[in-house]
């Protein structure tokens, strides 16, 4: 992935910039690799969370890509999801800032998410 596109994508964030500003080109992008390619998306995704360096752009993290993709590909993704819960504290944390799961998949990963203690 390219690592500008991460760097901008979290500097929006990061720094509160406007959908005027021109680094939200970089929050496009992002949002449409999430709907055209979900493997890249995925890869990205990862990318964000290792990168975000704070509580607030790990919640943008959480509440926009992670979320998009794992509303569009749940199923296709809820194994490396899990597997990724449970080796990654970040991630787990990324998790607590997702919502609109199915049931199901929640249930799945509340064992990961439950062992944060200051949710996002």
């Amino acid at each position: 992935m390219p690592q500008a596109l991460v760097a901008d994508w979290i500097r929006y964030h990061a720094e509160k910039r406007k959908p005027s500003d021109p680094l939200f080109a970089a929050w496009e992008q992002v949002d449409d690799l999430i709907r055209s390619d979900p493997e890249q998306g995925w890869t990205l995704v990862l990318e964000l969370i290792e990168a975000a360096p704070d509580d607030r752009v790990l919640a943008n993290v959480a509440a926009g890509p992670l979320e998009d993709l794992l509303s569009r590909s749940l199923d296709q993704f809820i194994d490396r999801v899990e597997l990724q819960a449970r080796r990654d504290p970040a991630f787990r944390r990324c998790l607590t800032g997702v919502w609109g799961l199915p049931e199901s998949a929640r249930a799945r990963l509340t064992k990961y998410t439950s062992t944060i203690k200051d949710p996002l």
